[in-house]
């Protein structure tokens, strides 16, 4: 296992993770035995970073974290976990919730804790219940050694956040298709700069990038024979600051295949790192429907989210992975705003500027992912 010293600390990562939130489930129970299995195959194979959360699959990862990696010496081995705090306006809940995270992962301390998923309201929200100075006080305390926080919102969001305090490390989401969003390159680079050590979350764009349009697909084995997976997290194992990148592992075959890589890693050279950059330009540029997202068209007066049905389509496209796009679209249907909502009204065909006739779109979305 290739192991990251964090600059001037006396940290030593593995590049490879174990993110913790994708265990199987049955019926919406963890599939202990399993998750366990995969949980110690991988410590056992030189992983030392574990990630998790307290709201993590209905609050069951971290109890089942602490199950499987507590046999295994405490100094052997590094806990993240993340307060997600946004819910929390009470003061005594939002105090205790630490001893909680203690007790589920079995342990006296957390090695890396992250103030979780910060976003512009969870930042107000942090000032405004002073979470930054209880979570300062669980450090002084010894209960937390490193304080951190992962990211999902723009550029100067980003900078106001890295501003506030003094981090000692940060999260982010982190891929070939994904480096302009968010935080950005530019966000990025102040990480680099400040010696902000990075965690990468989504390497693989929820798996996105383990397989995807087959034609775009073939520039990568028209090079090679390494897998869709390992060019990805080459990719991403290959930027300057990151020590460790997280993925959420659920079957023993993705665990090996991860293993594999991040042990036998062989940084990308110039020729790579170009045919990486003309594959995502590939993937962006496929379309199956014109949407630009401008949003003319709403709001429907039946509630539909058109954008954001419309882009499914063009994930597919992209992607080829129909169970992702059939969650996303489970996610719409549960807010009542799936395309299965459309009447045909048509009053979103005279709003759009590319002319796009929606209506028959989205009834093409609907047969995509078989809502009849």
């Amino acid at each position: 296992m290739k192991y990251n010293k964090w600059y001037e600390k006396d940290i030593n990562t593995s590049l490879l993770g174990f993110g913790c939130m994708r265990f199987s489930t049955h019926d919406g129970i963890v599939d202990e035995d399993k998750a366990i299995s995969l949980i110690r195959r991988a410590y056992e194979a030189g992983v030392n970073y574990f990630d998790t959360a307290y709201v993590y699959l209905d609050r069951q990862s971290e109890p089942t974290l602490g199950k499987a990696i507590s046999i295994y010496p405490r100094e052997s081995y590094y806990l993240a976990t993340k307060f997600s705090f946004w819910n929390l306006t009470d003061q005594k809940e939002i105090e205790a919730m630490i001893d909680k995270q203690l007790a589920n992962l079995k342990t006296d301390y957390i090695d890396f804790y992250l103030l979780h998923a910060l976003s512009k309201d969870r930042f107000e929200h942090i000032k405004k219940y002073h979470i930054l100075d209880i979570v300062k006080k669980w450090q002084s305390l010894g209960k937390i050694k490193h304080i951190g926080f992962s990211f999902h919102d723009d550029y100067d969001t980003f900078m106001q956040i890295l501003d506030y305090y003094d981090w000692e490390f940060c999260q982010i989401q982190f891929n070939y298709m994904d480096y302009t969003i968010q935080q950005g390159p530019k966000g990025y680079e102040e990480l680099v700069k400040r010696h902000i050590p990075i965690i990468v979350m989504e390497p693989l764009k929820g798996g996105k990038l383990c397989a995807f349009n087959k034609t775009i697909a073939k520039m990568f084995y028209d090079y090679s024979n390494d897998s869709l997976t390992k060019w990805a997290l080459r990719w991403v194992a290959s930027q300057k600051g990151v020590m460790t990148f997280l993925s959420g592992m659920n079957e023993m075959i993705q665990l090996e295949e991860n293993l594999d890589i991040a042990s036998n890693f062989v940084p990308l050279n110039e020729e790579e790192n170009e045919l990486v950059e003309k594959v995502s330009v590939a993937l962006r540029n496929v379309e199956a429907v014109g949407c630009t997202g401008c949003k003319y068209c709403m709001p429907c007066p039946k509630g539909v989210n058109i954008p954001r049905n419309l882009s499914l389509f063009n994930d597919y496209e992209m992607y080829q992975n129909l169970g992702s796009v059939s969650w996303m679209y489970s996610m719409l249907k549960s807010n009542n705003a799936s395309a299965s909502m459309c009447v045909n009204c048509k009053a979103c065909v005279s709003k759009c500027p590319q002319h796009i006739q929606i209506p028959e779109y989205l009834v093409k979305v609907r047969e995509l992912v078989n809502d009849r």
